[in-house]
């Protein structure tokens, strides 16, 4: 009996698309025997399969657990390899009444698409300084001297040149493909959670509207909800907000309490969402970012009744606030770190050697610009801070 093996790169990119095609192998008549994840490389035999409907799943346990609902279905682990599994089912697709949990697929992917999120940023920082550096030299109205050394070194720096650039094209082939595979998932295990995107127009009625712009709230959400329910209480009532997070529209309606939350949840959880709207939160905002997503949710109470709150406990409400602040910690420090090195470093010491005046256009630019971004990067981080003290007096408040 003759063996076929395929290798298929990306495949767990498009996991729809890979059970599709194990689905038309079996038509054919091969059935899958062994697979191996990390070469993408697929076993079949010459023989007529059972199966006709396939599910690829990713379990960090290794356990794989089939529960009794699934087995009644028809379900069966056809092979195992580490974290990856292949489950069949001799039933057509429309047949199917039960499916596979996709929790640890799409959090392995969130989890590369963050990797490459942290590649880019960082490529893009690093190109950013090193331009930074060298334009004054570039642009400087005196001669340049560049001498090229001979030496067959060269021959690993070409290489290193030519492995960044195939990275980086993988690197947003993964990103483009992840989102859209990301999409799919969630459309296939809960369409009515499905995020849709609101056009970015007013909407239409007779009502009294108004349009606001709250920009920078991620680094401090607790002044955002305090606005928010603010509102509310004053008789706008929010019924939109814009792509991007920072431009609200309210309209004019009856005084009304409600309890406002900011969530930072670092990557997408559908399962969270689920959570909060069984416990009867609205959730009025969602970012498009799967790897740093921020949502906006709400709840409406009475007088009588206890304002509600997501977090309920000290420790939890600690916790998210600090999550906040190291994350934009660890992504400005550097910047600020680097920018002040090159400004006290070499711009200063110039200004105060030669005069402000006397430097050239780009070198004077650099000298203004620079002092600029590291107090609005630095800021930005003392505001993420000052959110997370005043978090923290509160909940000791309480």
């Amino acid at each position: 009996m003759s063996k076929k093996h395929i290798w298929k790169p990306f495949w767990s990119f498009h996991i729809q698309r890979t059970e599709q095609w194990l689905g038309e192998m079996a038509e054919k008549g091969f059935t899958l025997t062994h697979f191996q994840p990390k070469l993408s490389r697929f076993t079949f035999k010459d023989e007529s399969s059972l199966q006709e409907t396939f599910a690829v799943s990713f379990d960090r346990t290794r356990q794989h657990p089939l529960p009794k609902a699934l087995e009644e279905d028809s379900w069966q682990v056809l092979t195992a390899q580490r974290k990856w599994a292949v489950y069949g089912n001799s039933k057509p697709k429309e047949d199917v009444k039960t499916s596979i949990v996709r929790d640890g697929l799409e959090a392995r992917n969130g989890k590369i698409e963050t990797c490459w999120w942290i590649y880019f940023l960082f490529l893009i920082f690093t190109m950013t300084v090193q331009a930074g550096i060298l334009l004054p030299l570039y642009l400087s109205s005196g001669p340049i001297e560049v001498t090229r050394v001979e030496s067959p070194m060269w021959i690993f720096t070409y290489i290193v040149f030519a492995v960044q650039i195939a990275v980086t094209l993988i690197g947003i082939y993964s990103l483009l493909t992840l989102k859209k595979e990301a999409k799919r998932l969630s459309e296939e295990s809960s369409p009515s959670y499905t995020v849709q995107e609101a056009p970015d127009t007013p909407q239409a009625g007779s009502s009294e509207r108004q349009t606001k712009y709250k920009f920078g709230w991620i680094y401090a959400p607790d002044k955002l909800v305090k606005w928010l329910e603010e509102k509310e209480q004053s008789g706008w009532h929010l019924i939109h907000v814009y792509t991007g997070g920072f431009k609200f529209q309210f309209e004019r309606s009856d005084k009304q309490l409600y309890a406002y939350s900011a969530i930072f949840e670092g990557r997408a959880d559908k399962s969270a969402h689920a959570f909060h709207r069984e416990a009867g939160w609205e959730r009025v905002y969602v970012s498009g970012m799967n790897w740093q997503q921020w949502s906006i949710w709400r709840k409406g109470y009475t007088e009588e009744e206890e304002k509600p709150a997501i977090y309920d406990d000290p420790e939890s409400k600690k916790r998210a606030a600090m999550k906040v602040s190291r994350l934009y910690t660890l992504m400005f420090a550097p910047i600020v770190i680097i920018f002040s090195l090159n400004f006290f470093s070499f711009m200063l010491p110039a200004v105060l050697e030669q005069g402000y005046f006397s430097l050239s256009g780009i070198e004077r630019f650099n000298t203004t610009v620079y002092p600029i971004a590291i107090s609005m990067f630095l800021i930005l981080i003392l505001r993420a801070w000052a959110y997370y003290f005043r978090v923290r007096r509160s909940v000791k408040s309480v």
